[in-house]
């Protein structure tokens, strides 16, 4: 088959008479594997921990968390370090209420540390 996955994105901004015109990216591929999953997980603040990506999805895997924090709440920050060298390798911030959707590369362990309190993600994989 094809043309099984697709991802939308679309981001808009207006403040003080400037803007960022809508403009909306669509896109569909094929699905090369055939495993998938969707799960909740509390990321904690003592330190961090990996995302449960299920052990069947392998390989190059496309991945989207949702930040379930209320709007102006605690925000969680993503990295491909853990330890001491977390703060080093972060390459993304997931403000409260917002999404962010990547490619995480095989044999990538991607982890997450909450900022103040715990926080709920909802994460959704595929293989590439």
């Amino acid at each position: 088959m094809a043309d099984e996955i697709s991802i939308q994105t679309k981001l808009y901004a207006a403040k003080g008479g400037a803007y960022l015109p809508s403009v909306t990216r669509s896109i569909t591929l094929d699905m090369t594997g055939a495993d998938m999953g969707s799960w909740t997980q509390v990321i904690g603040t003592g330190s961090d921990e990996a995302l449960d990506i299920p052990p069947d999805v392998t390989g190059d895997i496309h991945v989207e968390v949702f930040s379930l924090e209320s709007e102006g709440g605690n925000y969680v920050q993503l990295s491909n370090a853990t330890g001491g060298s977390f703060s080093g390798g972060v390459f993304a911030k997931l403000i409260a209420s917002t999404s962010a959707i990547f490619v995480i590369p095989s044999g990538t362990t991607i982890y997450a540390q909450a900022n103040t309190a715990s926080v709920s993600v909802q994460v959704r994989a595929c293989e590439v």
